[in-house]
């Protein structure tokens, strides 16, 4: 279960949901996934996919720090 005390995220849990993040996009991810994601200020909604949705630019996307990554970061 997650922690929903409303500490914030430690760099190992950070790097930690980046590697998973990693491994599920390169084990389980099709072609894209709409996930929409409780929290306590209300849902949050992420769209994964193997191609960029034209209709966001480019800029508005964001890398994640190389050693938050696995080895293919």
């Amino acid at each position: 279960m997650a922690d929903t005390s409303g500490a914030r995220m430690t760099d190992t849990d950070i790097r930690q949901f980046f590697e998973l993040l990693q491994r599920w996009c390169d084990t389980e991810l099709d072609q894209f996934a709409g996930l929409i994601i409780p929290t306590r200020y209300g849902d949050v909604y992420a769209t994964f996919g193997r191609e960029r949705f034209t209709e966001t630019p480019m800029d508005l996307y964001e890398r994640p720090r190389a050693e938050w990554l696995g080895d293919n970061g």
